[in-house]
């Protein structure tokens, strides 16, 4: 098998129609690994992603037989940052996978695993994996406990009891009558009862979401659900309503989502926002809100059978209500399946190959740079350190360490970083001006001056430049040296351009400091 990296939105979008073939053929596929969920999502999400795509030949043009999502995070731990690969559609996907066509899943995934093994990482978590059993073995076997750790979470709530592994589905005959005689009794009568309500009393009524209507309906949705939520989730509701939004919205947009709205006359009940898989028939039911102070018929019992009539008449053949065995779920005829949450880490908790992923070198600099304005120097150092293991010139890693090492007072170390950079921006003076303080620190004053010469070549309307050099002159015993520099200084007179068609001023240096005003005798 041939392995491709696939890590930009235009080569995804060229993938579509060979995504497509792999899908429908693929018995495990599910919407969350369609080609037209993973569009909409991969441009939203903010860290590095890519696709392993598989090939059973190594022509160029042999079209891809399994693919991979995958997207990768850096993480803090004892002191040393790392990486962990996560399934793509995490944090929003309620299952992942891989996508396989049927009788060469013994090729494409253990290509896949040696693949991941050559790349560099601590943690791999499979998490919302729904696979068959076989595939699950074959990944697994390839990362054998005496070179990995392997952990299996079941997340099952502590608060509501709630198995977040468990996934009720309904499998939907063709016809809405020979669905409702798959409930009990009771339930059959109830449901009837209540679409009784919107279909023929006019007090109620459900409207589903347009183009119009979308913003509106979402809004609802989301105020419902974040009143609901609040007291548990605290102030993470207001990242998960961001996340929720944006992947509703353009889920919308792609013809992927179905939205009704219950609504009392004007007032709205609930809404229920339900992904749909037109290529495998299935609506899978995403997440609800409802006006938690309404005392009447239940709005979300409506929904659902609203929702399922609406399945059925179009063909659908499965209503997914995805992860949680909420009992409400089991009144309306449905099976179950379990998903898993495989972790595999390495034995030291380090990445693969002892280095950082190189994608991931922009988030490193930035938690660094984050922890270093913190004074949490240890861990800053580290993550500079560990960027410029891969990339030893990394002109900002080297800067910001040398500044670094200056407030712990490793002079020494500085200047060696700083010399460094001016030789990676000989063009830029801060560069220069750091090596020269550096350079004075430890007392090598024929260097400092040196450098700052250069910093006054390169930036010669900047005074600490002059005066810095005046008083490493006078350490140096060369006064002659510090006049010259002042004569020199003096005579730095530029015109500067003025706006509105004032008459060009000059810029002059006076004892070391610039001074803005007409042209005079000094």
């Amino acid at each position: 098998m041939r392995i491709d990296v696939i890590n930009t939105l235009p080569d995804f979008t060229r993938l579509e129609e060979n995504w497509n073939a792999v899908y429908d053929a693929d018995p495990d596929a599910q919407l969350f690994m369609s080609w037209k969920w993973l569009s909409a999502w991969l441009g939203q999400i903010s860290s590095p992603w890519f696709v392993l795509g598989a090939k059973a030949s190594e022509k160029a043009d042999a079209p891809y037989v399994a693919f991979l999502p995958l997207r990768i995070q850096t993480k803090l731990e004892n002191a040393r940052f790392h990486n962990e690969l996560n399934m793509a559609g995490n944090f929003s996907a309620d299952y992942t996978g891989i996508l396989c066509a049927p009788g060469l899943e013994h090729q494409a995934i253990p290509a896949f695993a040696r693949h991941l093994k050559r790349m560099n990482w601590a943690r791999l978590n499979l998490e919302n994996i729904r696979m068959s059993e076989p595939r699950i073995r074959l990944l697994l076997a390839h990362f054998p406990k005496a070179s990995f750790q392997t952990s299996e979470i079941n997340r099952i709530g502590k608060v509501d009891n709630i198995d977040n592994n468990l996934c009720p589905f309904a499998a939907l005959p063709p016809d809405w009558n020979a669905y409702l005689d798959m409930l009990s009794a009771n339930t059959r009568q109830k449901i009837r009862r209540l679409l009784r309500l919107v279909d023929e009393t006019g007090e109620y009524r459900i409207t589903v979401a347009t183009s119009e209507t979308i913003e509106r309906d979402l809004n609802t949705l989301l105020r419902f659900w974040e009143v609901k939520w609040t007291p548990r989730k605290g102030d993470l509701v207001h990242t998960l309503i961001r996340s929720n939004r944006a992947m509703l919205t353009r889920s919308f947009r792609a013809d992927l989502l179905f939205l009704p709205t219950l609504w009392k006359e004007d007032r709205p009940l609930a809404a229920l926002a339900t992904l749909i898989d037109k290529r495998k028939r299935s609506f899978l039911f995403y997440m609800t809100g409802r006006d938690e102070t309404f005392d009447g018929p239940p709005p979300g019992v409506i929904l659902h059978a609203h929702s399922i009539r609406h399945a059925i008449a179009n063909g659908f053949t499965e209503y997914d209500f995805l992860r949680g065995n909420e009992t409400y779920k089991y009144s309306f005829g449905v099976k179950e399946r379990r998903i898993r949450f495989v972790m595999i880490g390495t034995k030291n908790g380090l990445n693969l190959g002892g280095r950082l992923d190189q994608r991931t070198i922009p988030d490193v600099l930035q938690e660094a740079t984050e922890l270093h304005q913190k004074g949490k120097l240890v861990e800053a150092e580290h993550g500079y350190r560990q960027i410029m293991e891969i990339q030893p010139k990394n002109a900002d890693a080297i800067h910001r360490l040398g500044q670094l090492l200056v407030s712990k007072g490793d002079h020494a170390g500085a200047k060696r970083l700083f010399k460094t950079l001016t030789g990676i921006r000989p063009e830029i003076y801060k560069p220069w001006l750091c090596l020269a303080q550096s350079c004075d620190a430890l007392g090598h004053h024929l260097e400092a001056v040196s450098a700052y010469r250069e910093v006054i070549r390169l930036k010669p309307d900047l005074p600490e430049a002059f005066s810095s050099l005046a008083a490493t002159l006078v350490k140096l015993g060369r006064i002659e040296d510090v006049n010259m520099a002042l004569v020199a200084a003096i005579g730095r007179v530029e015109s500067v351009p003025q706006m509105n068609g004032r008459e060009p001023k000059t810029r002059r240096v006076i004892n070391g400091s610039i001074a803005q005003g007409e042209a005079a005798a000094v």
